[in-house]
C-alpha cells in the first residue's frame, strides 16, 4: 500500500508541474501583449502631442504672418525621428462666409503609425507651397 500512494505523488508533482508551466507560458504570451500594446499606445501618445504642438505653432505664426517656406519638416530634439507634413485645401464658400482652407496637418515616424489633424483657417494665412 505504500509504494502505490509514493508513485501517486510523484505523477501527482509531475502533472502539477506541467499545468504551473502551462500557465506560466500563457501569462508570459499574455504580458508581452500587454507590452506591445503599451508601446503601441505610448507612441501613439506621442504623435498626438507633437501634432496638437506642431498645429498650434503653425496656427500662431500664420496669425502674425510668419509662414513657413515648406509644407513639410523634422522636429527638434529630442524628436528628430518624427516629420510633418502640412496641405491645404480650398473650402467651398457659402454665401457671407471668408474664403477658408482646410489644413491638414500629418505627423509620422518611419515605420510607425500616422497622426492626422484637420483645422479650418482663413484662406489669407495659406502660403502658396501647401496646396
Amino acid at each position: 500500500m505504500l509504494r502505490s500512494r509514493q508513485g501517486l505523488l510523484l505523477v501527482e508533482a509531475v502533472l502539477s508541474a506541467v499545468l504551473i508551466g502551462v500557465g506560466l507560458i500563457f501569462i508570459s504570451r499574455g504580458l508581452g501583449g500587454q507590452l506591445q500594446a503599451l508601446a503601441r499606445v505610448t507612441e501613439q501618445d506621442r504623435l498626438i502631442a507633437l501634432a496638437n504642438s506642431k498645429l498650434a505653432e503653425l496656427e500662431g505664426a500664420m496669425a502674425f504672418g510668419h509662414a513657413p517656406l515648406s509644407g513639410q519638416g523634422s522636429f527638434g530634439a529630442p524628436d528628430e525621428a518624427y516629420r510633418w507634413a502640412v496641405r491645404a485645401v480650398p473650402r467651398q464658400e457659402e454665401e457671407g462666409e471668408p474664403p477658408a482652407c482646410e489644413v491638414t496637418l500629418s505627423v509620422s515616424r518611419e515605420g510607425a503609425s500616422t497622426v492626422s489633424m484637420t483645422a479650418v483657417w482663413p484662406a489669407e494665412w495659406i502660403p502658396p507651397a501647401w496646396f
